[in-house]
């Protein structure tokens, strides 16, 4: 999209050395005759062409049979002045489309500027459509403090209401009813028949998991165990290496038992 409008100095479609339609700014007087002069010299053997000459930009879009040719202000971005291009040829040729009885090898001077002119003015206007949409809409919302407030508060209120659904399941195995504060049955069966979920408490294969700080505590002593038993299997059997070693070194030393002979 074009960021200035102001930029967009003149642009044409042309057959050959008629041109079809155009527009030109009002702050540039006189331009379409320096337009008509470089439609006559259009560069053959060229897709596009460029030439940048006292701060404005001559762009060719050769499209045979049709040329589209645009004059920029220098400071126009080159991507901006690519899509502005681009997107007059693609509306030029959905219009002809449209006009399928017109004859296209005896075309008059600007006989498309009535249908046309509004196109150019459109694709300009692009930019400016969103850009005023976007400021009535900020505009309003400082105007009405209160609409982020209200929003804020309706979507931390139900996230609320799923932690404590989600953390209120009592559920317990062994008979007991389940107690859910939610109201509609904590626990569940699972598609096996064996996995029971509730709450914060869910079973799968006899294997229990809590979400709650119960079930991670009683899991972590457990693994707790397990880790101490396997440190003092192994520092017991280093134990025993090393003093296998030693009584082997101290046989080899005294040649046997000679040492307490003696």
């Amino acid at each position: 999209m074009i960021s200035n409008p102001d930029l967009i100095l003149y642009a044409c479609i042309a057959k050959g050395s008629t041109i079809l339609a155009e527009f030109a700014s009002p702050s540039e007087p006189g331009i379409e005759e320096i337009a008509q002069k470089c439609i006559g010299i259009a560069p053959p053997h060229h897709t596009t062409f460029s030439h940048t000459a006292k701060k404005k930009t001559y762009t060719f879009l050769i499209d045979d049979p049709f040329v589209y040719f645009t004059v920029f202000h220098h400071d126009l971005a080159k991507l901006e002045s690519s899509w502005f291009i681009d997107r007059v040829k693609v509306s030029f040729l959905e219009l002809i489309a449209s006009n399928s009885l017109r004859d296209l090898d005896n075309l008059a001077s600007l006989c498309f500027q009535a249908e046309f002119y509004p196109l150019f003015r459109e694709i300009l206007a692009l930019d400016l459509d969103l850009g005023d949409s976007l400021t009535e809409t900020t505009s309003k919302d400082s105007r009405n403090p209160s609409m982020d407030s209200t929003k804020e508060k309706t979507v931390t209120r139900p996230l609320l209401m799923k932690k404590k659904k989600r953390s209120s399941g009592v559920c317990s195995i062994g008979g007991m009813e389940d107690k859910s504060s939610s109201g509609g049955g904590g626990h569940h069966r699972g598609k096996d028949g064996s996995g029971l979920s509730c709450g914060g408490m869910s079973d799968h294969g006899g294997k229990m998991m809590m979400n709650g700080g119960g079930g991670v505590l009683v899991e972590s002593r457990q693994k707790a165990k397990q880790m101490w038993r396997k440190h003092v299997w192994v520092v017991l059997t280093l134990d025993l290496v090393i003093c296998a070693v030693l009584f082997f070194v101290w046989l080899w030393v005294c040649r046997g038992f000679t040492c307490i002979d003696g």
